[in-house]
């Protein structure tokens, strides 16, 4: 299975918008399956998501996955309560009926590091693997989670069906790795993949979709061939329009459906 997804930042923002225009505008886009941005306590609750299963019947979307906020605890308390935070993340990813939940970590060098988001890994897997939902572990640049060397550390630590990485193209190619080396490597453990565009190998700076050097479609192509299955999420960072000064339009959210709805399989 191949689903191409939106993610609702590419709509909303990094704001707390209650998902208004990614349930306004995804499907005429062209998407059916999205990822919703889970940041804010109020899109975690009960009555919320039972909000958001009722829009997503009303509009014929489905939720495949949740992006929620880094792992990042330090001492018992804080791990804690990390733990205690994606336990929730893992119900309410059931509660939409999607089987991705997707987390980054914290800044390079704090909140926890590797040894905590691998203590609190240790205890969430069992549940995560009992509850038939991934745990994604996504790459940011200037992250804990941002290189090869990060990966082996939780790889080497953990051994789970239930744990992956999610391979942000754009995040990867910002922070210098490149993403032949991490398929050549990590093809198998990754289970789920974010499109995004950069506009040069080595610096941060996303751009709109056919405007960077990112080769998508390859690391699409090459995962498909080494048996990957699972979402392709689009994410429109709202960094660009701030960055380039032009506004977003409609278009620009629809034209990664032209460049990769053709990879879509059952």
């Amino acid at each position: 299975m191949i689903r191409l997804a939106c993610a609702s930042l590419s709509f909303d923002g990094f704001g707390d918008e209650d998902f208004v225009k990614t349930f306004t505008n995804a499907r005429d886009a062209g998407y059916s399956h999205l990822e919703l941005n889970c940041w804010y306590p109020r899109t975690l609750t009960p009555a919320k998501t039972r909000d958001i299963v009722s829009r997503c019947r009303d509009t014929g979307l489905s939720v495949g996955s949740i992006h929620v906020s880094s792992f990042g605890g330090e001492g018992s308390h804080g791990l804690t309560k990390d733990l205690c935070h994606k336990l929730r993340c893992i119900a309410a990813l059931k509660e939409l009926g999607g089987t991705v939940l997707c987390a980054s970590g914290a800044g390079r060098g704090k909140e926890g590091r590797l040894d905590a988001i691998v203590a609190v890994l240790k205890e969430l897997l069992p549940a995560a693997e009992e509850a038939d939902v991934l745990v994604s572990l996504e790459n940011h640049a200037s992250n804990n989670l941002e290189n090869l060397d990060d990966y082996r550390h939780i790889f080497d630590s953990l051994d789970s069906p239930a744990l992956g990485i999610c391979m942000d193209t754009g995040h990867f190619e910002a922070a210098s790795v490149s993403l032949d080396d991490l398929i050549d490597e990590f093809a198998p453990s990754i289970n789920h993949i974010h499109l995004k565009e950069n506009r040069t190998f080595g610096a941060k700076e996303f751009v709109r979709f056919g405007e960077g050097t990112t080769d998508n479609a390859r690391a699409v192509e090459r995962m498909i061939d080494s048996g990957y299955s699972g979402y392709l999420v689009v994410e429109l960072s709202p960094e660009i329009g701030a960055t380039d000064g032009r506004p977003f339009t409609i278009d620009d959210v629809r034209k990664p459906v032209g460049m990769f709805s053709k990879y879509e399989r059952e």
